[in-house]
């Protein structure tokens, strides 16, 4: 960013570092060379992996919703067929 930082900008590490089946880490969702790299990264380039993140936050939570919503409809016709005595 262009905009002078009054501070470090700090790791998205909470210390959980297990990967999950795409690669990224399921505590922080950094890839490998985003957690590798991170401290000899500029300011411009963490800001960059922290929207990369808050992204991959939402394609996440947007999966879970979708999965729910699935769940919710199946459960919601069998529940249905149960009561109409099919």
């Amino acid at each position: 960013m262009s905009q002078f930082e009054l501070f470090d900008i700090d790791s998205p590490c909470i210390g959980v570092c297990q990967m999950n089946k795409k690669g990224y880490c399921i505590g922080c969702l950094r890839n490998r060379t985003e957690r590798q790299t991170w401290h000899t990264l500029g300011d411009d380039d963490k800001h960059r992996i922290l929207n990369r993140i808050i992204r991959r936050q939402r394609k996440l939570m947007d999966a879970r919703r979708q999965r729910q919503q699935a769940e919710l409809d199946f459960f919601g016709v069998r529940e249905q067929l149960s009561l109409d005595g099919s």
